[in-house]
């Protein structure tokens, strides 16, 4: 005789579903200033994972991201000033940032670019592309 779900079963099973077929969050951010916002919760978080949704398809950021925890990660920075300028194409956008936090005063270039509709934050290099591609901040941690 077949054994019939108990309510936790069910309820178990429901939970298991979601929690596989959860969605994982989208690469890159809608817009520069979202990029900003994901980049430096990322940072005060110490979330490697979450910075890296924002490093370009095909880049390898893991560098990138662990200099920028060792200076600013778990620092809880709060932005005062965000410039965002696009002087040489509407494909990309030099981020000016500044701000504060439990380190001290915190200020960073970044350089956002757009594919394919999104926005993401020249971390890292493609390994597949010649070298001398810049990373996100003229001024680097540490």
């Amino acid at each position: 005789m077949p054994r019939i779900p108990t309510s936790a079963h069910l309820a178990l099973a429901g939970y298991l579903l979601v929690a596989g077929c959860g969605a994982q969050p989208e690469a890159g951010a809608a817009d520069p200033r979202a990029a900003v916002d994901a980049y430096v919760a990322g940072l005060n978080a110490a979330d490697h994972r979450a910075v890296a949704r924002l490093a370009p398809p095909l880049n390898d950021p893991s560098e990138d991201i662990r200099l920028r925890m060792a200076a600013y990660g778990g620092k809880a920075i709060k932005l005062t000033a965000v410039d965002l300028s696009s002087d040489i194409t509407p494909k990309v956008v030099r981020a000016e940032l500044a701000g504060a936090g439990t380190g001290g005063n915190y200020g960073e270039t970044l350089t956002l670019e757009r594919q394919d509709g999104r926005w993401y934050i020249a971390l890292g290099s493609n390994p597949d592309m010649p070298a001398g591609r810049k990373t996100a901040s003229t001024t680097r941690p540490g």
